[in-house]
């Protein structure tokens, strides 16, 4: 990433992807935060980008560039989807299922087909997954499939811009293989990470153009 060029980060008011924006600002970087939703607090150092459709999120980002004085993102961060527990796979709903599809995965694709024109050949773009990507949980199977789909997706974006030669972004997948703590929906979790980690990770893989193609935390 160049000089003081902001990180996007898209997914800013959910629960990891507003600690990332809040964490990445507090140490000294420049924030992007794009959201559906309005923000919680988010903090010195954080530029909002409120959206309505990923196909808007371009020019949304722009527009808010040009307001703070910014310079177009030199990252982004994709917090995309969320997790939940619910019905067995069998049982789940059809239309839930075509939405978490929607959400969790093809979301994503369509995020990087947008976002990706902002960066220039080198930037990084890195998408955050979860441990349910690697481990089948019970009443998770949604998110369990859309996220080893996201990991080859990752994956796949990352050979096809090897490929494409020194023109391209670099696609990374960051994997937090446990709760993120103080988040309520995870019972009894058996360990944790903070925040504070995953936003220690992150900023590695976005400083280090030599940075794996999966980091877990």
């Amino acid at each position: 990433m160049t000089g003081s060029r902001p990180v996007l980060v898209v997914g800013a008011s959910g629960y990891v992807g507003s600690r990332v924006a809040r964490g990445l600002a507090a140490d000294g970087r420049a924030v992007l935060a794009a959201a559906r939703r309005p923000l919680p607090d988010a903090g010195d150092g954080v530029i909002p980008v409120r959206y309505e459709t990923v196909a808007d999120l371009p020019d949304a980002v722009r527009a808010a560039c040009d307001r703070a004085g910014a310079p177009l993102p030199g990252a982004v961060v994709a917090s995309i989807g969320g997790w939940h527990k619910g019905a067995a796979l069998l049982d789940d709903d059809p239309d839930r299922w075509t939405a978490t599809l929607a959400s969790h995965l093809t979301a994503h694709l369509d995020a990087a087909r947008a976002l990706s024109p902002l960066l220039e050949p080198g930037d990084p773009y890195v998408v955050i997954n979860g441990s349910a990507s690697r481990e089948a949980m019970a009443g998770s199977g949604a998110i369990c499939v859309t996220g080893a789909g996201l990991a080859m997706l990752v994956q796949v974006l990352r050979l096809e811009a090897a490929e494409a030669g020194s023109g391209a972004v670099r696609f990374h997948e960051l994997v937090i293989d446990h709760a993120v703590a103080g988040d309520d929906r995870n019972v009894d979790p058996a360990q944790t990470r903070t925040a504070a980690q995953v936003v220690h990770a992150l900023g590695e893989v976005l400083d280090q153009p030599g940075a794996p193609a999966v980091v877990h935390v």
